[in-house]
């Protein structure tokens, strides 16, 4: 195995450095990044509703509020919104700036962001760790379908795998004082628990407990307590300012972070995140298949994989066991999230955002242990084996493959993966273009099942407002946020008491519109749910006497497509094996009056679904 990369020393005598520059790492990094922000969809409405939604109303002025705002519950934080409507609210202001635009200009935010925490990490690694490590790493990072869609959403989980990210780059740095590092990690974990989600603060564990016991047969307690409370008193400092923020804006004390442990962790009967469903345990095993491929069986194995590795020769073994040694603490965070949120019957593939760069590090680390058992293998057959040319080929071209076919097949269904979801699900964010919806206009845009796809009102004209009517959907919907004077950061949906709203999922009526008020209705048909749909469901895009088809495109009937390998991954020239519905912005006809829809809609024709294919 390559022993640790030894720190750069600062008398100049050992200078150990990443193969390629940061400038070249990052801008590799910006690029795949920038294609997330403008392809990647947005799977979870929360995404939308508890985030997208309170941005757009600060400024904008309007938007759709959840209950979580509501301030009878605060559980959701004014600071962590307000940075983004203030970068918001700055790109507003450039020139010939639509809607849009500023919320893919936020995302390219995101990008660049996600690209600079990557790349800080790949230098940590390289130069501290290993670089081949570090290479492997980047692989990881660079390939994988799950950082790809986690990378640009805007979300308090990926908030905090950027500052997790930052954080295990910071404990890992040996180039500063261990005094330094340590403050500078712990900082790092507080801000994104603090600002972002509190729980993400559970991955600093391992580094705090490596850090206080090195710093104990090292330093002594004493100057390791010390550490410590400095590190303490700059999380109280990031605290402080988050809570001054909140409740400047709801008008009481409010401690976020708390508030939402108390609610998940203490909810009491009726109360929680359970009443929002439950998944089995294997659920996040599944999902970071999904998303990771052969990285997770790879993440898994790695601390088995570092105990093989341990016994493989080199010539300084004591400074093998060490490196082993760091090399199993880096792996343990991946292992203590997975447990934790595996044990939660509450389940959704958002909360493994904050895992995903540990997830890489660790596959890395265990795909470099593969390598160096295998290259172990290799030297003694060579030593102990008079070889013929034809074998030496042939343990070459094993070596090659060793390393090259994991990391090809890697690529390979990741990018499936990726095309898979884009091809299949985008069409809810292509149904608000100016050329369906002026930009001019003026009035209702209604969603009934499919409330949970719409991509937020930066997609639509100032004039245009989201609406709901009513579904087979029973759960809490999002109310309107009360308008207030416009330019000012003071809104009084920050701190009114809303209407309507609980935090036990219960239904309230006054979310609903009558549908003879919308003038645009988004709707959906998919073969598999719409032969027969319930009453309150109807399929709107037959009812031609009340509504005209504006634009539609096809949309993967997911439930109607029996084969997984098609509903999961992109396969060249496979569509005839996927079932497509199609996904409609429907406009009301001039003097139409809502009467009786089609009972039957029949089958939309394979020349049509063809077409809609095409679109995409």
């Amino acid at each position: 195995m390559e022993k640790r990369a030894m720190p750069v020393d600062t008398r100049g005598k050992t200078v150990v450095r990443p193969i390629f520059s940061k400038l070249t790492i990052f801008s590799t990094l910006l690029v795949i990044r920038l294609l997330s922000a403008r392809y990647a969809t947005i799977p979870d409405c929360d995404e939308v509703f508890n985030y997208w939604e309170p941005t757009h109303y600060l400024a904008h002025n309007n938007g759709l509020q959840t209950w979580e705002y509501s301030p009878g519950y605060a559980l959701r934080s004014w600071a962590y919104v307000g940075l983004h409507a203030f970068l918001c609210r700055w790109i507003s202001l450039l020139p010939q700036m639509s809607k849009v635009y500023e919320f893919y200009a936020l995302r390219c935010i995101f990008a660049a962001t996600c690209a600079w925490c990557e790349t800080r990490l790949y230098e940590a690694i390289s130069i501290n760790v290993s670089r081949k490590i570090g290479m492997l790493y980047l692989v990881a990072t660079m390939t994988a379908a799950g950082m790809f869609h986690a990378a640009t959403a805007y979300l308090p989980s990926t908030f905090a795998m950027y500052t997790t990210t930052l954080g295990i780059a910071a404990f890992i740095d040996r180039r500063h004082s261990e005094e330094r590092k340590t403050v500078e990690g712990v900082l790092w974990f507080a801000i994104g628990g603090l600002l972002g989600w509190p729980f993400s603060m559970a991955m600093v564990v391992p580094f705090v407990m490596e850090r206080f016991l090195v710093g104990i047969g090292s330093n002594g307690v004493g100057q390791i307590i010390g550490v410590f409370i400095k590190a303490a008193l700059g999380a109280l400092g990031v605290l402080v300012a988050v809570t001054a923020i909140d409740t400047w804006a709801y008008k009481k004390l409010e401690v976020v972070s708390l508030n939402i442990v108390m609610y998940n962790v203490f909810g009491g009967a009726g109360k929680g995140p359970n009443i929002y469903g439950t998944e089995p345990w294997w659920f996040y095993l599944a999902n970071l298949a999904l998303n990771f491929n052969i990285l997770l069986p790879l993440a898994l194995l790695s601390v088995p994989l570092l105990g093989l590795f341990h016994f493989v020769p080199t010539s300084s073994g004591r400074k093998h066991r060490i490196s082993t040694l760091a090399l199993i603490n880096l792996t343990i965070p991946f292992y203590l999230w997975l447990t934790i949120f595996s044990l939660q019957p509450h389940k959704e593939e958002r909360f493994m955002f904050v895992v995903y760069p540990a997830l890489c590090l660790s596959s890395a680390i265990a795909f470099h242990a593969v390598l160096s058992i295998w290259g172990a293998f290799s030297t003694f057959i060579s030593a102990t084996h008079v070889q013929l040319s034809l074998q030496h080929t042939l343990l070459s071209i094993s070596n090659w493959g060793v390393l090259i076919l994991p990391i090809a097949a890697a690529l390979l269904i990741s990018a499936s993966r990726i095309l898979a979801v884009v091809t299949g699900y985008s069409a809810s964010m292509h149904m608000y273009s100016p050329k369906y919806i002026p930009e001019n206009a003026i009035g209702n845009i209604c969603f009934g099942k499919e409330w949970y796809r719409f991509p937020s009102s930066y997609f639509l004209p100032d004039g245009m407002r989201p609406r709901f009517v009513k579904s087979a959907f029973a759960g809490l919907l999002p109310g309107q946020f009360l308008a207030g004077e416009t330019g000012k950061w003071d809104r009084p949906g920050m701190w009114a008491i809303s209407e309507g709203m609980n935090d036990e999922n219960q239904e309230d009526i006054s979310k609903y519109v009558d549908i003879a008020t919308c003038d645009y209705l988004v709707d959906s048909y998919l073969p598999s749910t719409s032969v027969e749909p319930p009453e309150l469901e109807p399929n709107y895009m037959f009812d031609d006497s009340t509504w005209e088809r504006v634009h539609c495109e096809g949309f993967l009937d997911a439930a109607g497509t029996r084969s997984f390998l098609e509903r999961a991954l992109w396969i060249p020239g496979k569509y005839q094996g996927k079932t497509w519905g199609n996904y409609c912005l429907l406009r009301r006809k001039h003097g139409a009056v809502d009467g009786a829809l089609v009972p039957e809609a029949g089958e939309i024709s394979e020349e049509e679904n063809e077409a809609d294919r095409d679109e995409l």
